[in-house]
């Protein structure tokens, strides 16, 4: 697990993980903000924000995350309609 994000608890770092992958509408710094409100150091919320693009990009596979096994996720191919290792 990502090393700075791992001291969250486990009901934060799904809001964390909703957030980045589904939240299209709040800029950058307004999740910053939303972060923070909600218990993450200003250290952990900057650093979630580093994993945004990916979140938004693919869809992974629950508990195989880049925040949860950052050398494992596994990531959904809509062409063969499986999760494969996220390269």
């Amino acid at each position: 697990m990502d090393s700075l994000l791992a001291a969250l608890p486990e009901s934060l770092l799904l809001f964390v993980e909703d957030q980045l992958s589904n939240n299209e509408v709040s800029s950058d710094e307004e999740l910053l903000e939303h972060f923070i409100a909600s218990g993450l150091s200003e250290e952990q919320a900057r650093h979630a924000l580093t994993y945004r693009d990916r979140y938004r990009r693919d869809i992974y596979l629950q508990g195989f995350t880049p925040i949860r096994t950052p050398d494992a996720a596994l990531r959904f191919n809509p062409h063969t309609r499986d999760f494969e290792p996220d390269s």
